[in-house]
């Protein structure tokens, strides 16, 4: 895990179930910390691996067009070409070394690794709670640390199908107006009909994949839930709206409820549009 300063006591310094509960949340953060580099720096990796070959083939390209100058390619490749050897640099670095931040050994816990670790650690906090024979306070307490977390991974799997979505429409329209535009050369340089062939089989693509898996949709619901689910949170922390008037009890056990229906709803949502279009569309009626 990542280096920091030591807030908390040592595992081994830690007497009561107090402490030891705090120190369990403060590795579970740690190791949420980690997930999230490991995540990032699989993501740059794979968009590095792309971009690399992407320039050395646009550096190809750029040799056999005979508009293209000496003096232009240069300028173009000498800065160009130290941009590729970092990409393919980088993706090599991500592929043969995986993971989150480096450790003490410098080594790095790979992403699966650390996610094993994490319910690991989830399910100590659970057995700490149940042996120390905490109360039902302190169960909904934790799991109001947990729905904090469940907001962060709501937003980060809503960004992850609306950045899908984003692409797929970006080659849906620029495909569209290209294919258009091209038309209407096609009849000069017969050649481009080759072209216009592979950028309609990218548009039906597209189309598809947006039409069938509704990654918009998908998206929406998810930030929707984080969404309510923060608004609860944060209505809980300063007291406002339905949990003005209720005591600290009564205040977490209708968080608690609020955010198991909150997430209730969700999983119907994601069933419903996991469905085939046909079902999909029986369900709405």
């Amino acid at each position: 895990m990542f280096e920091q300063e030591n807030l908390l006591p040592d595992a081994r310094e830690v007497s009561t179930p107090n402490e030891k509960l705090l120190y369990i949340n403060h590795q579970i953060r740690e190791l949420e910390h980690d997930i999230r580099v490991a995540r990032r720096r699989r993501n740059w990796g794979n968009l590095s691996l792309v971009l690399g070959p992407v320039l050395l083939l646009g550096f190809y390209v750029l040799w056999w067009l005979p508009w293209v100058t000496g003096a232009l390619y240069l300028a173009i490749v000498i800065p160009g070409m130290p941009m590729s050897l970092a990409f393919a640099a980088y993706s090599l670095s991500a592929k043969f070394h995986p993971g989150g931040p480096k450790g003490k050994d410098n080594s790095r816990k790979k992403e699966g690794q650390l996610e094993l670790d994490v319910a690991r650690v989830r399910e100590s906090r659970k057995l700490t709670i149940s042996n120390a024979g905490f109360n039902t306070r302190v169960r909904r307490l934790a799991y109001k640390e947990d729905a904090y977390s469940d907001i962060e991974s709501l937003r980060g799997e809503s960004k992850k199908y609306r950045r899908v979505n984003n692409i797929l429409q970006g080659v849906l329209i620029l495909g569209s107006l290209s294919s258009t535009a091209a038309s209407g050369v096609a009849g000069a340089i017969p050649e481009v009909r080759w072209a216009i062939l592979g950028v309609t089989f990218l548009v039906g693509a597209s189309s598809g994949f947006l039409g069938y898996f509704k990654y918009k949709e998908r998206s929406f619901y998810l930030q929707q839930t984080a969404d309510s689910i923060e608004e609860e949170w944060e209505a809980l922390e300063v007291g406002i709206g339905r949990y003005k008037k209720l005591s600290d009890k009564e205040a977490l056990e209708e968080f608690s409820e609020q955010v198991h229906r909150l997430k209730s709803e969700q999983k119907k949502r994601q069933q419903n549009l996991e469905q085939p279009p046909e079902l999909r569309g029986a369900d709405d009626a």
